[in-house]
C-alpha cells in the first residue's frame, strides 16, 4: 500500500471513528449541477495551511482527489482534468458533470493539530429543452366548450415543476379550473371569451427552467350588445336629408348585418346603411340584424324612430257652404295643406281664436265651425299650419250677409209748397240694399236710398214708404214717413226761440187788447142787459136742474174774427200758425157787475 492511499485511508477511518476535533467542514447540501457543467464544493473553513487534504466519493469510497503538503495531489482515476483543489481552503471543483457524477462527497482535512470532516451529496441535472404545449381543441363556442391543456418536455432531468400563463397572468386553480398530473395538465371548463389566451407553460427542474411556445383558443361567442347610431341624431328629419345608421355588436367570429323597416327586413346587408335624399315613407322604426355564423346565435338592436317630414306649403282655407254666408245660418272653415302637419292654430283679424260660443273646433284644429253665424263673424281668418321644419299660413276673408233691418228714413214732416223735398232711407245690410219708395201707395221710380224733388206740390203730402231689399239675403223691411206740404210762408224757418217768444206775447197782447174792446162796445149797446134777463130766466131753469150752475167751463170760441152789427165782420188776421187758436170764456152765475173795458194790466194780471 502506497503513501497516499494509506493516508486517504487513515483520513476516511478517522472521519467514521470520530476521532477529530471538528465537524462540519461542508454546508448542508445538496448541490445541484448541471449536466456537462461545473460545480464547486465550498468547505467552511477560513484559508489556512493544511497539512493534508483528502476528497472521496460514494460507498464505497472511491478517491477524488489527495493531498500531502509534503508530497502533493493524488488525483483519481476519471477526475484527471476534471478537479481544482484550492490547498488553503480545501474546496474542490469539479468540472464536465455528468449524470454519474451525483453522490456523496466526503472531505478530510488535516491541519498541524486537528483534522476536520464534511460531506455533503451532489445531484447532476439533465437542463429541459423542448417543451410542448398541446390542447385538445382550439377553435370553442363560448359557455359550451372545455379545454384541456397538456405540457411535455423531450428532455430534462426531472423533478419537473409546470407554471401556466395566460398572457402575463398566472393561471391557479379555481372555479372552472383545474391543475393535473402534478400541474402537467390545465382544464378550463365553460370557456368564456377571457380564456382564449395566449396561454403558455414554463417547465422548470433545480438547474433550469424553460418556457413552451405560445397557444390561442379561438372562442366564438356573441352577438351581444348589438347597438345602431344615426348620424346626424334628430327628432325629426326634413325631406331630401341624408342619415347614415351604424351597426356594431360583440361578436366572434364578426358578425353579420342586416337591416329592418318596422320589423321587415330589407335588401341591405352590413354594418352601415345609407338613407340618401330620404323621404316620408321611409319613415318608421328602425333596426339592425347581427347574426354569428358559428354560433348561430343572433340579436336585434334597439329600434331607432325616423320621421322625415315634408315641407308645408300650399296652405289654403275652403268654406262650407261655398255659397254666400248668411247670418242665422252656419259655415265650415277648413284648413289644409301638403306635406306633415303637427300643429295648427286659428286667427281672426290677428287676433288667437279659440272655441266657446258659436265657435266650435275639431281636435284637430282642421275645421273651425261657426254656428249661428253672426254679423260680427265677418273678418279675416288666418290658419297657421306648422311641421318643426316649417311653416305655412292661409287667409279667407268672410263675409256675413245679413239684413235689412235698423231701418229709418231722415228728413221734414213739414215743408213749404215749393221747397225741395230729401228724404234719405237707410238700413243695416251687407250687401247694400235696394230701395224702392211709395208715396200713398203709388211707387216711385228709381232704387236709390235718397229721393228729392225739386219743387213740392201740395201733392207731395202723404205717406212715404221706403222699402229695403237684400238680394243675398231675401229680406225685406219698410218704413213710413209722413210729409205735409203747407202753403208758401205759413212755416216760420230760422227764427230763434227769443223771437218766437216775441212773437207769442205779441200775440195775446193784441188778443187781450181785442177782447177788451170788444167787450167795451158789447156793453155800450146793451149786450149785457138782455143776456141779463135770460140768464134769469135760465137761472131759474137751473134751480129746477136745467141749464148751467155755478161756475161752468163754456166751449171754445173762435176769436179770430168779429161779426158786426149789420152783419159783416171784423178779420183779426193771421197770427203765424196753420191751427186756430182758441179763447176759454167761463160763464159767472152771479149777479153781473158793471161792465168796464179791460185794462192792459188787468189783462196781464
Amino acid at each position: 500500500m502506497d503513501f497516499h492511499h494509506s493516508t486517504s485511508l487513515t483520513v476516511y477511518l478517522l472521519s467514521i471513528l470520530g476521532y477529530c476535533a471538528g465537524q462540519d467542514a461542508l454546508p448542508s447540501g445538496p448541490v445541484n449541477g448541471t449536466l456537462g457543467g461545473n460545480v464547486i464544493f465550498k468547505t467552511t473553513i477560513n484559508p489556512t495551511t493544511l497539512f493534508a487534504i483528502s476528497w472521496t466519493f460514494g460507498e464505497p469510497p472511491v478517491s477524488v482527489v489527495d493531498f500531502v503538503s509534503s508530497a502533493g495531489s493524488v488525483i483519481g482515476v476519471g477526475y484527471v482534468g476534471r478537479i481544482s483543489l484550492d490547498n488553503s481552503t480545501g474546496s474542490l471543483e469539479l468540472r464536465k458533470l455528468t449524470l454519474i457524477d451525483s453522490g456523496t462527497y466526503r472531505v478530510s482535512l488535516r491541519t498541524a493539530d486537528v483534522i476536520q470532516v464534511g460531506s455533503t451529496s451532489l445531484i447532476v441535472y439533465e437542463t429541459i429543452s423542448n417543451v410542448t404545449l398541446r390542447a385538445n381543441v382550439i377553435d370553442l363556442m363560448e359557455l359550451n366548450d372545455t379545454v384541456i391543456f397538456s405540457c411535455s418536455v423531450s428532455s430534462g432531468s426531472s423533478p419537473f415543476s409546470y407554471r401556466w400563463l395566460n398572457g402575463s397572468s398566472e393561471v391557479t386553480a379555481r372555479y372552472g379550473i383545474q391543475l393535473g398530473d402534478g400541474g402537467r395538465t390545465l382544464t378550463i371548463a365553460n370557456v368564456t371569451r377571457y380564456d382564449q389566451g395566449p396561454y403558455r407553460c414554463i417547465v422548470s427542474n433545480p438547474v433550469s427552467s424553460k418556457p413552451s411556445q405560445n397557444l390561442t383558443l379561438i372562442i366564438s361567442y356573441g352577438p351581444e350588445n348589438t347597438t345602431m347610431k344615426v348620424t346626424p341624431l334628430d327628432v325629426l328629419y326634413g325631406s331630401g336629408s341624408n342619415l347614415t345608421l351604424s351597426c356594431s355588436a360583440e361578436s366572434s367570429p364578426s358578425a353579420q348585418f342586416q337591416w329592418l323597416l318596422n320589423g321587415t327586413l330589407l335588401s341591405n346587408n352590413g354594418p352601415e346603411l345609407r338613407l340618401e335624399n330620404i323621404q316620408a315613407n321611409q319613415s318608421g322604426s328602425y333596426s339592425c340584424w347581427a347574426h354569428n355564423t358559428r354560433t348561430l346565435r343572433y340579436q336585434i338592436s334597439e329600434p331607432s324612430d325616423i320621421t322625415v317630414l315634408e315641407p308645408i306649403s300650399g296652405a289654403n282655407i275652403t268654406t262650407t257652404p261655398n255659397s254666400s254666408i248668411i247670418e242665422g245660418g252656419s259655415v265650415n272653415l277648413t284648413c289644409d295643406a301638403s306635406g306633415a302637419i303637427i300643429t295648427r292654430e286659428w286667427m281672426k283679424d290677428g287676433h288667437p281664436l279659440s272655441a266657446g260660443g258659436n265657435i266650435i273646433i275639431s281636435e284637430d284644429k282642421r275645421v273651425l265651425s261657426i254656428n249661428p253665424v253672426k254679423r260680427t263673424d265677418s273678418g279675416e281668418y288666418r290658419c297657421r299650419v306648422s311641421n318643426p321644419i316649417s311653416t305655412a299660413n292661409a287667409k279667407h276673408g268672410l263675409i256675413v250677409n245679413y239684413g235689412p233691418d235698423g231701418m229709418e228714413i231722415m228728413g221734414p214732416s213739414e215743408i213749404e209748397v215749393g221747397q225741395k223735398i230729401t228724404l234719405t232711407c237707410s238700413a243695416d245690410s251687407i250687401p247694400t240694399s235696394s230701395y224702392t219708395w211709395v208715396l200713398n201707395g203709388t211707387e216711385i221710380p228709381g232704387h236709390s236710398p235718397e229721393f228729392t224733388k225739386e219743387k213740392s206740390e201740395y201733392s207731395d203730402s202723404g205717406d212715404y214708404t221706403c222699402t229695403a231689399t237684400n238680394n243675398v239675403t231675401g229680406n225685406k223691411t219698410s218704413v213710413v214717413h209722413k210729409l205735409s206740404v203747407k202753403t208758401e210762408g205759413s212755416l216760420s224757418q230760422g227764427l230763434s226761440a227769443g223771437a218766437i217768444a216775441g212773437i207769442v206775447i205779441g200775440v195775446l197782447l193784441v188778443l187781450g187788447v181785442a177782447v177788451g174792446v170788444a167787450v167795451y162796445f158789447m156793453k155800450i149797446k146793451g149786450f149785457f142787459k138782455k143776456e141779463s134777463s135770460r140768464s134769469v130766466g135760465n137761472s131759474k131753469s137751473s134751480a129746477n136742474g136745467g141749464g148751467p150752475g155755478g161756475n161752468q167751463d163754456l166751449n171754445y170760441a173762435d176769436i179770430t174774427q168779429f161779426q158786426k152789427r149789420d152783419g159783416g165782420s171784423v178779420q183779426l188776421g193771421n197770427l203765424g200758425t196753420s191751427s186756430t187758436e182758441y179763447a176759454q170764456v167761463r160763464v159767472n152765475n152771479r149777479p153781473g157787475q158793471p161792465a168796464e173795458p179791460p185794462t192792459y194790466k188787468s189783462h196781464h194780471s
